[in-house]
């Protein structure tokens, strides 16, 4: 009974919005800080003390994510960015790696793109093969192996997960990647199969230059890959617990569905 009683207990504690997987390494580091000192100040008084204070801190940033209420809008406000950035939060959108790989110059070499004014399209040919390898996606083994032949991985290892319309990839039960929504990842899966039967030189891309090509050719879709309804631009502001940034964004009129997104700072700054 008392073991029953103990799980509740916990159970009530926890905050699985702030822990787990969704649990912000800023926040987390800033509280860790905040609770040392605090033992620290205890530990003059007394030892015992100190120890507890330290015990109960580390309870409450395990079980809650935070110590100190409003945690997440004070790393928001006095994080600078390059702190942020160590954790992967910073507000500018600079590739990890890769970095000398053009995308849309290697679209343009390989005819997947075509001039359409002042923008860019996808060729019909490679629409046609694109919208063909979509519609084969419709089904959750389908995309489990397509999944695993753009990781590399086997199928068995593969599982998705969704939240608030976001899409996450997992491999052996860890995140691998996250997508705008299940419509962006499919598209990303349909891009990959059509490259790979494009052209021989899609091989050959690195892996985090083969994601910013993915995202290069979704940013040229006009139509939903799943509802085949129309796909506008337009602004939104993203918050997160550390931090909040206006993204222009492409969303299919028909399902809703984000397909595109990118820091609307980072196009400012390019023109």
């Amino acid at each position: 009974m008392i073991r029953y009683y103990t799980t509740d207990v916990l159970t009530g504690l926890r905050r699985p919005e702030y822990t787990g997987e969704n649990r912000c390494l800023p926040c987390t580091a800033v509280n860790l800080v905040l609770a040392a000192a605090l033992a620290a100040v205890a530990a003059l008084v007394s030892l015992p003390l100190g120890v507890a204070v330290a015990g109960g801190s580390l309870a409450s940033i395990y079980l809650r994510g935070y110590l100190v209420p409003g945690t997440p809008e004070l790393t928001k406000r006095y994080l600078p960015e390059r702190v942020l950035g160590w954790f992967g939060k910073a507000d500018t959108l600079g590739p990890a790696a890769d970095v000398d790989f053009d995308a849309v110059a290697f679209l343009d070499r390989a005819a997947v793109v075509v001039d359409a004014g002042d923008d860019v399209a996808l060729a019909p040919a490679f629409a046609r093969r694109f919208d063909d390898a979509a519609l084969a996606l419709d089904t959750e083994a389908a995309m489990t192996a397509a999944s695993a032949d753009l990781l590399g991985v086997d199928p068995e290892r593969v599982s998705f997960a969704s939240d608030n319309g976001s899409w996450r990839v997992l491999v052996d039960g860890s995140i691998l990647g996250r997508w705008e929504s299940k419509v962006a990842f499919v598209a990303d899966l349909a891009a990959h199969r059509t490259l790979s039967v494009w052209t021989d030189e899609w091989a050959t891309v690195p892996g985090a230059a083969r994601g910013r090509t993915l995202s290069a050719v979704r940013a040229c879709l006009d139509t939903c890959p799943a509802c085949a309804g129309e796909i506008r631009l337009g602004t939104d502001t993203v918050r997160s617990c550390c931090r909040e940034y206006e993204v222009v964004a492409a969303t299919c009129t028909g399902c809703d569905a984000r397909l595109f997104e990118t820091d609307a700072r980072g196009l400012d700054a390019a023109e």
